[in-house]
């Protein structure tokens, strides 16, 4: 009995999926280790053939391409750097695209870009299936770059192609693309999904799984952020330590002058609470203000707490005039001092004429 000849082992598998959501089958083709084409079918997710490595090719319809200036930049900065470029150029949720790095040309770099929300639900499906996909590239890559051509091919949607600058669509029919292109060479290829594989093509996982298309999270950057944050805090906390700490000084510096007064102006009052006790002896002051010579004279008495004996005492539009033993004046000097503003000059030999103003 002659056996059949096993078939070539697969290992690349090519899965073209479809732009609409509702699939429910893959078309595929599969390659040896060489590149060559072995075989193509349709089948369920689940029953697509064993392979080593699973492609995915991205449908024209759901994928678009942006060429836009950008100067060479480390990977770090590069996302950054695309989704500044992007911003004016998508429409639509903007949180919702996908967009990944191409090749670049100079300083001009190719953007694709596609949605985010529907190519997850499509790789949901097919790691359901058990399918595990290596490498996710839009149809475009397949289409080689002709020097001074068109290279173009057909698929469900319609007519993709593929300039010699590296521009490329989608068009209703054959005949279009060359009114799009402006170039008269188009050539078509074959059935895209035979083509082998490109050697150098944008892998869509890398945008997918490093967040390229929108700003990734980078915990570094975030802490820095909250260094700032709490070394601004930091300074504002301590510029209000730093005024309370001022306002403290002051308000001792203020009770300490109210203290030095308040002894100056009744010596041997006992200090309790300066501010009070100033206030209760204005008010026992303030009778002064209409009493004579006499109540001017007790009330004086009571401030040097120490017997006097006046020669002279005369009271007129609120001025004290009183004469004294030039002895008695220098004793008291300091007590009638702080009894407001006391000029003395001499009087008769032996006397001194004290005056000074009687305090409210």
């Amino acid at each position: 009995m002659t056996r059949k000849p096993s078939p070539p082992p697969v290992t690349l598998l090519r899965v073209d999926l479809p732009a609409d959501s509702g699939w429910s089958a893959l078309a595929w083709s599969s390659f040896d280790a060489t590149g060559k084409w072995v075989a193509h079918g349709e089948a369920a997710p689940e029953a697509l053939p064993a392979h080593g490595k699973l492609e995915i090719v991205l449908p024209a319809r759901r994928v678009s391409a942006h060429s836009v200036s950008l100067p060479a930049q480390e990977k770090k900065h590069l996302a950054a750097l695309i989704a500044q470029a992007m911003e004016d150029r998508l429409l639509g949720d903007k949180a919702d695209a996908l967009y990944v790095a191409g090749a670049q040309t100079g300083t001009e770099r190719t953007i694709w870009v596609c949605s985010r929300r529907w190519l997850d639900e499509q790789l949901l499906r097919l790691t359901t299936a058990g399918l595990s996909a290596d490498r996710i590239f839009p149809e475009y890559e397949l289409l080689p770059l002709i020097h001074d051509a068109t290279s173009c091919a057909l698929t469900a949607d319609g007519t993709i192609f593929r300039r010699s600058d590296g521009c490329v669509g989608l068009a209703d029919t054959l005949a279009t693309v060359g009114l799009l292109t402006g170039q008269q060479d188009v050539r078509l290829c074959p059935d895209r999904m035979l083509l082998p594989s490109p050697v150098r093509c944008t892998n869509m996982l890398s945008g997918r799984q490093s967040g390229v298309g929108r700003l990734a999270f980078d915990p570094r950057r975030l802490s820095r952020s909250a260094i700032l944050l709490a070394l601004s805090a930091s300074l504002l906390l301590f510029g209000h330590v730093l005024h309370w700490r001022q306002l403290e000084n002051q308000q001792e510096r203020l009770q300490h002058e109210i203290r030095q007064t308040f002894a100056t102006r009744f010596p041997g009052t006992k200090i309790i609470d300066p501010a009070l006790q100033w206030e209760s002896k204005m008010r026992e002051l303030a009778p002064l203000a209409n009493g004579d010579a006499l109540d001017a004279l007790l009330m004086l008495a009571a401030q040097v707490n120490s017997p006097l004996h006046p020669r002279r005492i005369e009271a007129r539009d609120g001025l004290i005039d009183i004469t004294l033993s030039n002895a008695e004046a220098a004793q008291f000097k300091t007590q009638l001092d702080g009894a407001g503003g006391t000029q003395s000059s001499p009087a008769e030999p032996g006397l001194t004429r004290l005056q000074f103003r009687v305090s409210r």
